[in-house]
């Protein structure tokens, strides 16, 4: 018999926060980042229309996604041991295909994106590949929110204008090293939903 709704929650929120507590360094980094990524997922889901449960496999990959750092020996490749380190767990609460989903959102929050010569990603069905290019999409833009680790952008909403989306960064502090990510890591985003990507810094005092 499956859990109900809220029961499995809770279930697969102790399981994705145990493994996070187990293995990162650097939780309120990745915890942030989770929060910036729901929010995200939010304002969007009128462009892709995923489901609550799709919304918590980007909550795990979001407070999972950096865990490899822990055991390589650079920031090369953590990306990839990160996934490793999701499919190597002992899961109690998602099913294999959905532990493979927060594997590869996680694996594809930065660097390369999601791509047929990738043998993992090609063996998903294209449904499947539809949810990890989505997710990966957001969890890259969340993950650039938060380049330096300080929290400087506090909040973020969506504005949906004809063909383009505006991120409006609620923040506090100099967000050059985010913005230069933020740029550079809407490229999936851009893919995903073909439209424009802006952003517009609204300063908090």
């Amino acid at each position: 018999m499956s859990l109900p709704d809220e029961d499995f929650t809770r279930a697969a929120r102790a399981d994705m926060l145990a493994l996070m507590q187990q293995r990162e360094a650097r939780p309120v980094h990745v915890q942030h980042v989770a929060r910036l990524a729901l929010s995200i997922f939010d304002g969007l889901v009128s462009l892709h229309s995923l489901s609550s449960r799709e919304r918590l496999l980007l909550e795990a990959a979001a407070h999972l996604h950096d865990i490899g750092h822990g055991t390589v020996p650079t920031d090369e490749g953590h990306h990839k041991e990160s996934a490793r380190l999701i499919r190597a767990h002992p899961w109690t609460s998602f099913d294999a295909r959905e532990v493979e989903l927060i594997a590869q959102v996680a694996r594809y929050h930065r660097r390369v994106m999601p791509d047929f010569t990738h043998e993992e990603f090609r063996n998903l069905s294209e449904e499947d590949r539809n949810v990890v290019m989505i997710l990966a999409a957001l969890l890259r833009l969340a993950d650039a929110f938060d380049k330096t680790h300080a929290q400087l952008i506090r909040h973020v909403t969506a504005a949906l204008p004809e063909n383009r989306i505006v991120f409006h960064l609620e923040a506090q502090g100099a967000l050059e090293r985010e913005l230069a990510a933020a740029r550079q890591r809407a490229d999936l985003a851009a893919l995903v939903f073909r439209r424009e990507i802006d952003f517009v810094v609204d300063a908090t005092t």
